[in-house]
This record gives C-alpha cells, structure tokens and sequence, in this order.
C-alpha cells in the first residue's frame, strides 16, 4: 500500500473515531439536556448564562495553551515530555488566575440575579478543572491517540447525565446542578490526565523556566481563544442581563444543539494534525483540499434540515415540560445557518494555525467579536433571542471573508470546481425533492420522534445525488481531457 494511500485511510479513519465519539457524546448529554430543560423550565435561562460565563473564564485560563501544545506535540521529533509539562504548569497557573477573577467578577455582575451568583461561585471553582480536561484531550490529539481522545466525549457525557439524573430524581436546585457539573467535569478531568500521563509522562523539571517563555509563544493563539469565547458566549449573559431568564433559556437549549456542529471541523482537522505536520508543502496542500471538500459536503445542506427539522425537533425534547421551549425551534433554524458558515471558519481557522499563521487569527477574530458584541447590543434589545441568533449569521459571514483572505495565503493551491458544483447541485436537488414530497404528496417533517427517520431518509437523499454527481463531473472531466479518437 501506498503511504498517500495509507495516510489517507488512517486520516478517515481518525475522523470517523472522532465523530463517532463525538456523536454518542453528543446523544449523551442530549438526553442529559432534555432531563435538565424539562425540570428546570425557565430556570434553564440562569443555568445558561452562567455556564456561559464558566465557559469564557476557562478559555481565559488556557491562554491557547492547549492548541499550541497540540500542534507543537505532533511535530515530528518534540520533546513531548517537557512539552507537556511546561503546558500543564501554565495551564495551572493561569486558569487558576482565571477562576478567581471569574468569582471576583460575578460577584457584582450578578449580584440580584437569584440563584444565578451561587450557580457562578459554584462554577468558578472548576476553571482549573475545566482547563486541564481540554489540555489533556489536546495533548492525546496531537501524538496521534485520537481513539483515546474519542473516548472522552462519550465518557464526559456520562458522568453528566449520571449528576443530571441523580438531581432530578431528588428535585435539586439549580445550584446543585451546577455542583453536579463540577463534579462530573472532576471525573472527566480525571481521566483524560490519566490518559494523557499514560501516554507522555510530563517532565517538571525545568518546567518553571520554560513556562513564561511558553506562555509568550501561545498568546497569539490565546489572544484568539479569548475573543472567540466572548463572540461565542457573551450573547446568552447578555441576552439574560437584558431580557432575562425566559429568552435566556430558548436560546441556551438551541445554541447548546448547535454547539455540536460549531465543533465538527476540529474533528476533522485533529485527526489531519499528525500527517499534515510531517507532510512536506505539495502535500499538505493536497490534505488541505479534501478536508475542505468534507467541509463543503457537511455545510451546504445544513440550513436545510435546520429549516425542516429544527421544530419537531424542539418539540420532541421539550416533550413532558412544564414550560414551553417552542420559540427554540425558530432560533435552532436560523443557527443552522450559522453553523454552516461556522464549519467554514473552524475549518479555515484551525488550518491557518497548522501552517503557523496564528499571528494573524487575532486580528481576525477581534473584528468579528467587536461586529458580534456591537450589533447583540441593538439586536437583544429590540429583538431579543431572534436578534441574537441573526447576529449570530452576520458575524459568521464576516469572519467567512477574512478567514478566506488568510488561508489562500497561507495554503494557497487552485480550488477545483467539478467537487463543489456536484454539492451545490446535490444540495439544490435535496431541496426540490423535499419540496415536492411536501406540497406534491403532503410529507410533513412528522411530529414527536417520528421526525428521526425522515431526516435520515432525506440525509441518504442527499449523499446519493452527491455520490452521483460527483461521479459524473469525474467522468466529464475524463472525457474532456481525452482526444476524439479516445473517446471512439
């Protein structure tokens, strides 16, 4: 076998591990969020802002630690014991930092807020925890045991719905939800060390040393995470400071489900990482193209079934709840759009810091946060959640324009044309069949779980007219290059 054969088996099996870990986990912590949103009703909307301001300080407190250590990991011939420990020593440090200034912080931010500040403090206290599970995860990425990382998502996810189900059978507080996540993130945290040490046993010494030289070296990326998170966060605190806990709590349980497609690209890109670092330029641009044109097959049709399933959807999981979460379905519409031009970005993005052109993500990424945070504060105003998830759209398109300017710089190669015409065509062709199955024989997108199959029906649609076409645009492209008489 080939090695551009065998790299390209061993990358496609490195993402199908990845998202097949990353979708049971996923299902997982679904099912976790349906026990959650149906106990706690509205009360979602303060569990919401405050997991997010959780989730803004823990990236705070791993300063682009952990992607620079995974991209410095997987080159060939790194020291990965010092590596890994002078990550963990910074890590440590800052994101303790972190904690403190987030329960220093949400003191007079939420002060009134209800349950909320407690929720916070509770929270607070896993920054560390939090930031050592994603440093780990990349540290196993990055030397190539994507099957052990793979394993985190699903194992992390059960530890959480084992605290969601323990709290709503005993009728919790959404303060002990809060303590239940920190412990379950304890226990995720746990084991990704474990695994991690076992497969690179970090060396301390002379760890101290090295860590303020580390950490200089991991700010342009840290500069990124940071306006990254508030862009990706900062509209559910702001959306719960000014409209409260109800809009708070439709938009939490839409962005939470579309959370998992914002992730796809690293699924993809992590399991490109090893190969890609040891391939020389010629090839590098040629793996830069095919994860492109998996981008391309996953986000196309994506608005789709946003548009057509997002609402059965909604309605299936908010099924038995005291409190309706119907308006989730129309903003999980319009973040379906989002996600496709964010699978886009993630891609675009993490490909530029590959090629060690992170120097310029910040710029990027501080444009696109200052566009967000300037039209969320007009748009949650006057349009509450449905602003939001727009803005969301607006600043996605934004950043799709630079990111683009970035990467033809950084990988610059010839983008094909027959790949991309045979999605756009299949994706166009999905839409006309659904059309007709809709008004010509009166299919709906069925109501409760009935939605499932008819979603896989139309996903297999779609993949055989892809199939098909680019198949054909293949063919045409044999034939047109061949002389009359190689046709004959």
């Amino acid at each position: 076998m080939s090695t551009t054969s065998s790299q390209t088996r061993r990358i496609a099996f490195g993402t199908a591990v990845r998202l097949a870990g990353r979708t049971l986990g996923a299902l997982i912590s679904l099912a976790a969020t349906r026990e959650a949103t149906r106990y706690f009703g509205d009360q979602w909307g303060g569990l919401t802002a405050a997991l997010s301001w959780f989730t803004i300080f823990t990236y705070i407190g791993t300063p682009g630690m952990g992607f620079f250590t995974q991209r410095e990991i997987a080159r060939p011939n790194a020291d990965k014991s010092g590596l890994f420990g002078r990550a963990v020593a910074a890590t440590l440090l800052i994101s303790t930092i972190s904690g403190i200034a987030a329960l220093a912080i949400c003191i007079p931010a939420y002060w009134g807020r209800g349950p909320t500040l407690p929720m916070e403090a509770v929270l607070a206290v896993a920054v560390p925890v939090a930031a050592m599970f994603m440093l780990c995860c990349a540290v196993l990425v990055g030397i190539g045991r994507g099957t052990w990382r793979a394993l985190m998502d699903p194992a992390s996810s059960i530890f959480l719905l084992a605290a969601t189900i323990v709290i709503v059978s005993q009728h919790m507080s959404p303060t002990h939800y809060a303590a239940g996540y920190m412990l379950a993130l304890v226990a995720s945290a746990f084991v990704a060390v474990t695994l991690a040490a076992i497969a690179v046993r970090p060396r301390f010494k002379g760890a101290a040393r090295g860590t303020l030289k580390m950490l200089k070296d991991s700010a342009p990326l840290g500069q990124f995470d940071l306006f990254a998170v508030v862009y990706a966060r900062a509209d559910s605190v702001m959306l719960f400071l000014i409209q409260g806990s109800r809009p708070t709590a439709w938009y939490g349980l839409a962005f939470q489900v579309a959370t998992f497609i914002f992730v796809l690209p690293g699924l993809l890109t992590n399991a490109l990482l090893p190969d890609f670092m040891a391939a020389d330029p010629e090839r590098q641009k040629f793996l830069a193209r095919r994860a492109l044109d998996v981008i391309m097959t996953l986000a196309l049709p994506l608005p789709l079934f946003g548009v057509v399933f997002s609402r059965p959807f909604v309605v299936w999981l908010e099924h038995g709840s005291r409190f309706s979460f119907a308006p989730a379905g129309t903003l999980m519409a319009i973040l379906t759009f989002a996600a496709a031009l964010a699978l886009f970005n993630g891609y675009l993005s993490q490909m530029a810091v590959y090629a060690g052109a992170e120097r310029g993500l910040w710029r990027i990424i501080g444009i696109v946060t200052a566009t967000n945070l300037i039209s969320n504060a007009v748009a949650v105003t006057f349009w509450s959640a449905t602003g939001a998830a727009c803005v969301m759209i607006l600043s996605e398109l934004v950043g799709l324009g630079l990111y683009w300017r970035l990467y033809r710089r950084t990988i610059p190669y010839r983008l094909p044309r027959r790949y991309p015409i045979a999605v756009a065509l299949a994706t166009l062709g999905t839409v006309v069949i659904w059309l007709g199955l809709r008004y010509g024989a009166g299919l709906t997108p069925g109501s409760g779980i009935a939605f499932l199959p008819r979603a896989v029906g139309l996903l297999g649609v779609y993949l055989a007219l892809v199939y098909a076409l680019s198949a054909a645009g293949r063919r045409f492209g044999k034939l047109r290059d061949e002389s009359p008489q190689e046709r004959t």
